[in-house]
């Protein structure tokens, strides 16, 4: 006999093994009851499972998006709520509505002024900057003096 076909044998016999143990581990675990529990208490085990799953919002009951956590979703759901709040929708449409205060029509903004006074003093030293830098890279011709 040669040892070419005998390794081949071996490897055919060991191929054929492998594949027969890897199906029997698929088809044992197609079936999710364990042998040891008995099909009532197994269905009971699974009624009761279901019925937490509801109450608490887990699995297929979850009240959270599919791809988001729960904090994920709460940090959404608050930030909503407080835009809505903020610009007077939903449940807080009429309240918003009546809680802005009238503003002055015609009245000095002291806000506006204080915005273009700090935005033209930024301008000026922005300004002032540039004449500085401009200024230092002119060299200044020096007299020679000769001995």
């Amino acid at each position: 006999m040669n040892i070419a076909s005998t390794i081949g044998r071996i490897a055919a016999v060991l191929a054929t093994v492998s594949a027969l143990t890897a199906l029997a581990g698929v088809a044992q675990a197609g079936t999710s009851r364990p042998p040891s529990i008995p099909k009532a208490e197994y269905r009971a085990l699974m009624l009761r499972s279901e019925a937490l799953n509801r109450i608490h919002h887990l699995g297929t009951y979850s009240r959270v998006p599919v791809g988001m956590t729960g904090a994920e979703y709460r940090a959404v759901m608050l930030r909503s709520e407080g835009l809505n709040k903020k610009y007077g929708l939903g449940q807080w449409k009429t309240a918003a509505a009546a809680a802005e205060p009238a503003s002055a029509a015609g009245g000095f903004s002291w806000t506006a002024f204080g915005i273009g006074a700090a935005a033209g003093a930024g301008l000026l030293f922005l300004l002032g900057g540039a004449v500085v830098v401009r200024r230092s890279g002119q060299r200044v011709p020096r007299a020679r003096i000769s001995s």
